[in-house]
């Protein structure tokens, strides 16, 4: 979990610009569908302790965006900057998630 929370406190600085130029609710949806992203692309069938806490991730994660997602595309529907921000950020990850 340590590991977890290390490597999203090290994509923040990554994140700043970004968030300085969009709603925070978008910012945020940006980083956990980043973050979802980055922990479905890992797998480590070696090592159990390590993928508890990749799907500990996913989970956290994916489903965080996953809500989001369906509420900005709403909130923001009529702001097509945001509206490209939220579509280009909606990988595979994010759709296809199942809990």
């Amino acid at each position: 979990m340590k590991l977890v929370l290390a490597v999203m406190f090290a994509c923040l600085p990554l994140l700043a610009g970004a968030q300085e130029k969009m709603p925070q609710d978008v910012a945020r949806f940006v980083e956990n569908a980043q973050m979802c992203e980055h922990f479905a692309g890992e797998w480590d069938e070696n090592d159990k302790a390590r993928q508890r806490e990749i799907t500990q991730a996913i989970e956290q994660s994916c489903g965080a965006a996953q809500r989001q997602l369906k509420r900005l595309r709403v909130k923001y529907a009529k702001q097509p900057k945001l509206q490209k921000v939220i579509a280009d950020n909606a990988n595979d990850a994010v759709r296809s998630f199942r809990k």
